[in-house]
């Protein structure tokens, strides 16, 4: 006997037994510990203990205007307490900057320009000789009153010159009564406007060329004084002597506390017999596990599909070690600036609020928050404000329906983050130039993160084949080609989806769902009838029943197979599996009831055995709110063609009657819908139902016009 061949729901269980069997990479269970592990592993490689230190504690700046709660601190033993690398690197230019030039004095300096001046005299016609010898030198004589320095002053930082003598004597020289080559050359200019244009330029220059300076900078001499001056400030900010209170349990802590004991863990360190200690270390990865467990945790009880796609929760726990990696690189990298606010935490929320949920972004922004605050040594304002962040992050992205949304996240990320920066800064007394440096970062991170996750979506939508909430929309569109020839060749299921959509985004609307997703679950969800559309009877017009010719079993599997036809049709059109997936779950695991009572009767007559496993679609069942609301709106829009929809109670009955069933049935078993849910659904049908079958009022037609009766 020829063996039958398989349909597509058993082909894809066929294989998801086969994944599963040989530990396929998507549901691999050896595959997911190794996730999980190297998860660990790497955010652990970024805490301060990771290295094994028992001395890394850092104290940076996060914990100024905080209060000391652990015990009091008391120096064991002196210690000093250098100054931080900004501060030495002021003080050493502040040194360099501070000494003065070095100069040597040049000799004959005013005999050796004049010499210069009457040798110049000699070279010009008599007209320019006579400028020379007779006003030329008298400027020169006159510039000469004051000391001339060779280059422009401007090099000169200090309001004195030391001139260097033969003997190794300093004289001190007023910066005021010196002028350079520049002002001098200006000064001959002014002074010589009036002679003629063709004897002006040269004898300008020449004089310009007889300047010799009296002071020329030793540069040499100057370098190795700044050298000496740079190397003479002191590194040590004070002397702790032991037995000092460094910091008081209780105390504020301020920025001369931190050095203090930023210093004293050094001095511990250079003390300690050992660099590394194990216990340390396993702290460290102890931390970054019970970090990555909470993210494992949710998704092991709350959801669980994304736990058991390697895929879903590869990408889940990676993002709590890149804000690690972040929160490292503000503390590395060589820079006063507050990097640690522009950490996009943000970003990741709403990457994971569009792809999955907001309770998961919620979940996955504070373990995302508190990995970044353990890479920067356990801090925790920054902890605070990214928490905020992304909780804003999250919700704002929840109804993201536009991509012109984005400028509402930006806005809501913005005016969290912001709200909790300011607030910290004032209780902390922080200066206001570090809050507004502050605030930079919150914009940066604003404005990044969106923009970040909106193009990563918009990656995965198109390289994934992905619906988000930004892309429903493109299927929300009467025109799409499915719906087109659905409207052609099955008119009567065409206006049949019609109203289970409206049905379905009430409902969804109503219990706080998806009602864009089940509008366009629902829009879709009937396109397997295209191929076989006269067997449905909404499409029966004028034409007999088919299925009248046809036995009961023959008929239910032509019934059947319209789900199996339109998740074809939905594969060939590249429908997401998100939309697509409303196709069998519509119709879950029910028994086709008609035919299986046919079948029954005629087995009573010819004692032939009936399985009612021939009578059920395949499924699977209902798996969200969504796809159960759209189940029960199929079945209640057929229902109400066979009664009386002018009466409240029939309908209410009927509707009430179908989700009976289903749950009876264990149609909703895997539905994460409450009782007062389906009571809110059910109401909302009824009232749907109702007014789409309002009455009109029945006018009256004018009578046709007579003739007058004719005057008696």
């Amino acid at each position: 006997m020829a063996t039958a061949k398989q349909t597509l729901f058993e082909q894809i269980r066929e294989e998801d037994r086969a994944t599963k069997e040989q530990g396929g990479l998507v549901t691999s269970l050896p595959l997911r510990i190794a996730i999980i592990v190297t998860a660990t592993l790497a955010l652990a490689a970024f805490l301060p203990g990771a290295l094994g230190d028992s001395q890394g504690a850092e104290y940076d700046r996060s914990r100024v205007g905080s209060t000391w709660t652990d015990e009091s601190v008391v120096a064991a033993y002196p210690f000093p307490v250098t100054k931080n690398a900004d501060s030495l690197a002021q003080e050493r230019a502040r040194a360099q900057t501070a000494e003065p030039a070095r100069v040597r004095r040049t000799f004959n300096a005013q005999e050796i320009s004049l010499a210069r001046a009457s040798n110049l005299a000699s070279r010009l016609n008599a007209s320019a000789a006579n400028v020379v010898l007779t006003r030329g030198r008298a400027i020169l004589n006159d510039v000469y009153t004051r000391e001339i320095i060779d280059g422009d002053d401007a090099r000169i930082p200090t309001d004195i010159v030391l001139e260097l003598g033969t003997n190794g004597s300093e004289t001190v020289i007023l910066r005021s009564s010196v002028r350079d080559s520049i002002d001098v050359a200006m000064t001959i200019d002014a002074r010589l406007t009036d002679i003629a244009a063709d004897d002006r330029r040269a004898v300008v220059e020449g004089l310009h060329a007889c300047i010799v300076p009296t002071l020329r900078v030793d540069e040499r001499s100057w370098q190795e004084a700044q050298s000496i001056a740079v190397q003479n400030v002191a590194t040590t900010a004070e002397i702790v002597q032991q037995g000092d209170v460094l910091v008081r349990k209780g105390q504020r802590v301020d920025a001369a506390t931190i050095q203090r004991l930023a210093a004293y863990r050094h001095g511990e360190a250079l003390r300690s017999n050992s660099q590394f200690s194990f216990l340390v270390s396993l702290g460290a990865l102890g931390h970054a596990a019970v970090l990555i467990s909470i993210i494992v945790l949710y998704l092991y009880f709350i959801r669980r599909i994304s736990y058991l796609r390697n895929g879903q929760l590869a990408t889940l726990v990676t993002m709590p070690v890149i804000s690690a990696v972040l929160g490292w690189l503000t503390i590395a990298l060589p820079t006063d600036l507050p990097l640690e606010y522009s950490i996009i935490v943000p970003g990741f929320a709403m990457l994971v609020s569009i792809l999955y949920d907001a309770r998961t972004s919620i979940v996955v922004t504070l373990v995302c928050s508190l990995a970044a605050a353990a890479a920067r040594g356990n801090d925790h304002v920054i902890a605070v404000v990214l928490v905020v962040g992304g909780a804003m992050a999250a919700y704002s992205a929840t109804n993201l329906r536009s991509r012109t949304q984005v400028f509402t996240s930006i806005a809501a990320i913005f005016v969290g983050l912001a709200v909790v920066t300011v607030s910290i800064s004032l209780e902390r007394a922080t200066p206001l130039l570090s809050v507004l440096l502050e605030l930079g970062g919150v914009a940066v991170n604003a404005v990044v993160s969106p923009l970040l996750a909106i193009a990563i979506v918009l990656v995965m939508e198109r390289s994934l084949n992905i619906a988000t909430d930004l892309r429903l929309e493109d299927f929300d569109n009467i025109n799409h080609p499915l719906l087109q020839q659905l409207n052609e060749r099955a008119p009567g299921t065409y206006q049949h989806t019609m109203a289970v959509a409206r049905l379905s985004e009430s409902a969804a609307a109503a219990i706080g769902a998806n009602a864009l997703l089940a509008r366009v679950g629902a829009l879709y969800h009937d396109i397997g009838k295209i191929e076989k559309s006269e067997y449905f009877i909404e499409n029966q017009i004028d034409i007999d029943n088919k299925h009248d010719r046809l036995p009961p079993k023959r008929s239910a599997a032509i019934i059947r197979q319209h789900v199996q036809d339109g998740v074809e049709l939905a594969r060939e059109y590249r429908l997401p599996e998100r939309i697509w997936k409303f196709i069998p779950m519509h119709h879950g695991t029910i028994v086709i009831k008609h035919f299986y009572a046919l079948a029954v009767a005629d087995a009573q007559t010819t004692g032939a055995s009936v399985d009612e496993a021939d009578f059920r679609y395949p499924g699977p069942k209902p798996d969200s709110k969504e796809t159960a609301i759209v189940m029960l709106a199929d079945v209640c829009e057929a229902i109400s063609r066979l009664v009386d929809t002018s009466h409240r109670e029939d309908i209410e009955r009927a509707v009430e009657q179908v989700i009976l069933d289903r749950i009876t049935d264990g149609q909703l078993s895997e539905a994460p819908l409450t009782l007062a849910d389906l009571d809110t659904v059910r109401e909302s049908f009824v009232k749907s139902l109702l007014g789409s079958s309002h009455q009109r009022v029945r006018y009256r037609d004018v009578p046709e016009s007579t003739d007058s009766a004719p005057n008696s």
